[in-house]
């Protein structure tokens, strides 16, 4: 039987294991895929504050409703500084979940295919970087006093340090 911090863990390893993609793709000067690369780990990042609030949910690729639905209850007792994290997290992650599927196959514009590698350069790959390292930033904060999530703070640490670091290159 699995619980919260269970769920929690596995989908922060699956959200790391793609922020380490980003930063390799991002090294190589592959944008889009590092476009995609943080799409797909915004969604997990999101999905394990779900679970970590004790949520459950089914298949959905824009988690940032859920969390604006547990920051508008009035029914749920979060501090308002945690609320205040989850909304950051959620306006940010909106703006990237608001691409859908052109990070993975672009987009037809006037009946012609704009690739991801056409649409999504670094301009746009240091935008969503930028927004990764807040979500990053936002979710060290709420899972901090957290001893159950130790480790993943400690990962969330330094994928922030690498993001910044490819920021500012």
């Amino acid at each position: 039987m699995t619980n919260n911090y269970t769920n929690t863990k596995e989908w922060l390893s699956l959200a790391f294991k793609n922020i380490e993609r980003v930063i390799r793709n991002y090294k190589i000067s592959d944008y889009s895929e590092c476009a995609f690369k943080i799409q797909w780990s915004i969604e997990q990042l999101q999905k394990a504050l779900i679970f970590l609030l004790g949520f459950q949910f089914h298949k959905i690729h824009d988690p940032s409703r859920i969390l604006e639905s547990i920051e508008n209850n009035i029914n749920i007792k979060i501090e308002k500084e945690i609320i205040d994290r989850i909304k950051k997290v959620a306006s940010l992650a909106k703006d990237i979940e608001g691409e859908g599927t052109a990070t993975r196959y672009g987009i037809i514009e006037e009946g012609k295919l704009i690739t991801p590698e056409d649409e999504y350069k670094k301009s746009e790959a240091d935008k969503y970087l930028r927004d990764l390292k807040e979500i990053l930033i936002n979710l060290k904060e709420i899972f901090q006093e957290n001893p159950n999530l130790e480790e993943e703070n400690k990962s969330l640490s330094k994928f922030m340090e690498q993001c910044e670091d490819l920021i500012i290159e």
